[in-house]
């Protein structure tokens, strides 16, 4: 057999992917995601409940990276922090979330954000209570920025 210098592979490879194959891939990755998970909810359709999958995003133990329970985005701040408040988390204590991270823990940007995924209405003193402890939150990292700035140090 004779060795040919001009071989290259790429020449001889269908880089062409079907939209079929594409779905199974991206299957495979969220299958693979330790913290997702695809549930199942009875959701208004044009004035008819319809079987929806919901596909959710856990985040993890303490001391992990918070993620958005939509997208699968992590955030800088942490599960177990006190900066856990910016975010409004939801729990699913049904038994239909079965995350490989052993996590239920949803984390959302708002209570607006979280309805718009599960598409449901919160009761508006729900709401109330998570903007007032996030507003809190808030404040207590305004006041730490000015401490940290207005300390000096004199040698």
């Amino acid at each position: 057999m004779a060795y040919n210098d001009n071989f290259n592979p790429a020449d001889n490879m269908d880089y062409t992917v079907s939209s079929q194959d594409f779905n199974k891939m991206a299957v495979n990755i969220k299958k693979s995601d330790r913290g997702y998970n695809a549930i199942w909810r009875m959701v208004p359709k044009n004035e008819i409940l319809k079987r929806t999958k919901i596909e959710v995003y856990t985040s993890s133990v303490f001391g992990c990276h918070i993620r958005d329970a939509e997208s699968g985005h992590y955030y800088a701040h942490t599960v177990g922090s006190a900066d856990e408040d910016l975010y409004f988390s939801v729990i699913l204590a049904t038994g239909e979330c079965t995350s490989a991270n052993g996590s239920s823990t949803l984390f959302y940007l708002s209570p607006q954000h979280y309805m718009t995924h599960f598409k449901c209405e919160l009761e508006p003193s729900v709401i109330a209570r998570w903007l007032e402890k996030r507003d809190m939150r808030l404040r207590q990292m305004n006041v730490s920025k000015k401490e940290k700035v207005s300390t000096v140090v004199v040698n």
